[in-house]
């Protein structure tokens, strides 16, 4: 099934985009005008948080994850094989379990946060002389279908789980940080680098279906893609660059 973005389909997510930040600050205005008593906008305010993650889970399970592709193997002087095609699966295999990696690590440090709240984060280094076995663990997994796909779902609730505490967060008026090495994770920009994250494994994601559909593998002869299968990449670029756009006009 070559997925496809039709122009309602695009429609529809823009509206949503576009509209839906606004009826969540007019929710938001009503509440605050009466913050001491329950409302329905209080209600309708905490709920709308939950609505974007939900839609990115479902949308991303339907949508970018059973990927089929058209096979053309039969063009043998199409095909990437020998060195260059270990290469890019190394390349690609290696990139998109590190990425697994630290998104989960991350997600650890936002619960931990959450839940002790205080600054008292893990550090990232204890894990740096275990990253290569988890790395090497989560690659294996990838090779197999069932368990690719179980990596996949737990990713998006790891993304969920992220996006629930920030919105927590937010409506608390609290602020998480160090949530990295890198210390970039902060509460005007989580729900970004989380996208941005996200769209990153996705990416990889993608790739290594490609690299792994079929007998590709077992055959050790990819053929190159058709440019209907590499335009599929702008499909969940478009959509999560309108996540973000959603994520910029509700913080703005």
């Amino acid at each position: 099934m070559i997925i496809k973005f039709n122009l309602v389909r695009i429609s529809k997510i823009l509206l949503l985009v576009l509209l839906f930040p606004i009826v969540q600050k007019q929710w938001l205005n009503l509440y605050l005008f009466d913050i001491n008593n329950f409302s329905i906008y209080k209600l309708l305010y905490y709920l709308s948080g939950l609505l974007v993650p939900i839609f990115v889970i479902i949308n991303s399970l339907s949508q970018f994850t059973d990927y089929k592709f058209i096979s053309n193997k039969t063009y043998k002087s199409k095909n990437f094989s020998g060195k260059f095609l270990l290469l890019i699966t190394s390349f690609v295999l290696v990139s998109l379990s590190t990425l697994l990696s630290v998104y989960f690590f991350i997600n650890l440090n936002v619960i931990y946060n959450f839940i002790i709240s205080n600054n008292n984060l893990f550090e990232f280094n204890i894990f740096i002389d275990k990253q290569i076995i988890i790395v090497s663990i989560i690659s294996i997994l990838l090779i197999f279908k069932r368990t690719k796909l179980i990596i996949k779902k737990f990713t998006l609730i790891n993304y969920f789980i992220i996006s629930l505490v920030n919105w927590y967060l937010q409506i608390n008026n609290n602020i998480l940080t160090n949530l990295t090495p890198f210390d970039i994770l902060i509460f005007d920009n989580i729900n970004t680098i989380n996208i941005i994250i996200l769209l990153a494994i996705e990416t990889f994601f993608y790739l290594w279906s490609y690299i792994s559909y079929d007998s590709y593998l077992s055959d050790w002869s990819v053929p190159k893609p058709y440019r209907k299968e590499i335009i599929q990449i702008f499909n969940f670029y478009i959509f999560y660059l309108l996540i973000l756009l959603y994520y910029s006009i509700l913080f703005n």
